[in-house]
């Protein structure tokens, strides 16, 4: 397989497909950019954009030095992933065309870049299999991936190494344990189960273990359907909307995020309390990681865009991380209430609704027990000590 994705860096032309569809092309130029470009056939009555921020139009958009427009680059995998993919594609990082090539036939949403004349196939998942426990969960880890799977940077939940398994049909991904943040499976697996609380849209998960004892949390992709068959549901992220790449996802404020999210939504009030919640109870529960990419709108069967469920949300206190991912009412450290009410305010959140949500946010919060994590000492204590002030600002 290695042998076959060093021949993509040849590959000068590739086909952009939308919901199944051949859309548009991605062309490299004698300039060394990339550019982007729909088909003249598919400029027609009924065509949907491939993303918000590439609307139906003659018009070629153009990105320097290789790069991808942001939207295409939104959906490269990071980190220990893009590692992996960088050196079995034996290119550069700054040859992202390449590099989505190699994962383009399965990225988030319901677009598919393929090499040029080529129709997009399901790439095989890493791991097929209903019993995990016969996997060994770090071969994985270290496996070319033809998935691609966003996220996996340095920050804590960011860093969590991502995989695709396929199980009962299904579509699921599969975290494991990063080596510099132990417990990270269980830690966000408890942090999930309490968001249902928040009475708004999780991400369907369990931990499960491989042959060796080692946990993996097994996260069902809401980006996929089986009703008739596998469907694919389009997706975007805060930095895609915001036309950002992936490496200015701390780049934004949360207001500018959450604006940028809810205006394309069909119930903007309804995304902007969903979106708020989060972001009260990532303070809530010590989460330094909702970045604009760990944010997301997801379009439903009947093609409207909704908030997406839950996703990526550990207590990254117990690592150390005291801070905010995006600033909240300019603030990232030693955020009070006033400086959430001052938030509520500036995304449109009537003042009601707001303190309405922090009581739900509270209650959601405190269902975890940082105790009955493996955690200890100072990391554990600092945790709590952090937590109990932050509580103890929004229940006053």
């Amino acid at each position: 397989m290695t042998e076959d994705l060093g021949r993509l860096k040849f590959v000068r032309s590739a086909d952009v497909y939308k919901a199944g569809a051949l859309a548009g092309h991605l062309d490299r130029t004698d300039r060394g950019s990339v550019i982007f470009s729909y088909t003249p056939d598919y400029l027609g009555p009924g065509a949907r954009a491939v993303a918000t921020t590439l609307p139906l139009t003659e018009d070629a958009v153009e990105a320097p030095s290789g790069a991808l427009p942001s939207f295409f680059s939104g959906l490269l995998p990071e980190g220990h992933r893009l590692t992996i993919l960088k050196n079995a594609v034996k290119t550069s990082l700054g040859d992202e065309l390449s590099l989505l090539l190699a994962v383009g036939a399965d990225v988030p949403g319901d677009v598919q870049i393929v090499p040029a004349g080529e129709r997009p196939a399901e790439p095989p998942p890493l791991a097929d299999t209903s019993r995990p426990e016969d996997l060994d969960f770090a071969i994985l880890a270290e496996t070319v991936d033809p998935h691609g799977l966003p996220g996996v940077q340095a920050k804590a939940s960011a860093s969590m190494l991502t995989t695709p398994l396929a199980m009962a049909n299904r579509r699921y991904l599969l975290k494991l344990d990063p080596p510099r943040h132990p417990h990270l499976v269980i830690n966000e697996a408890a942090h999930l189960t309490a968001a249902k609380a928040l009475k708004i849209p999780v991400a369907r998960h369990s931990v499960v273990t491989d042959r060796n004892g080692l946990p993996g949390l097994l996260v069902e992709r809401f980006d996929r359907t089986q009703d008739d068959g596998l469907q694919r549901l389009a997706l975007e992220d805060a930095a895609q909307v915001l036309n950002l790449p992936p490496a200015s996802k701390y780049a934004v404020s949360s207001e500018e995020a959450v604006l940028a999210l809810a205006g394309l939504c069909k119930a903007k009030a309804v995304a902007v309390r969903n979106l708020y919640l989060q972001f009260v109870f990532a303070w809530l529960t010590g989460n330094g990681d909702l970045h604009a990419k760990n944010a997301s709108i997801l379009e439903d069967q009947r093609g409207g865009w909704v908030v997406s469920p839950v996703y990526d949300i550990p207590c990254t206190l117990l690592y150390g991380d005291d801070s905010m991912a995006l600033t909240i009412d300019g603030k990232v450290k030693g955020l009070k209430a006033r400086h959430w009410q001052e938030f509520a305010a500036s995304i449109g959140l009537p003042e009601r609704a707001a303190t309405a949500a922090n009581k739900t946010a509270l209650s959601a919060a405190q269902t975890v027990d940082l105790s009955a994590l493996p955690f200890a000492g100072s990391p554990l204590n600092g945790a709590l000590r952090e937590l109990r002030f932050r509580r103890s600002e929004l229940a006053a």
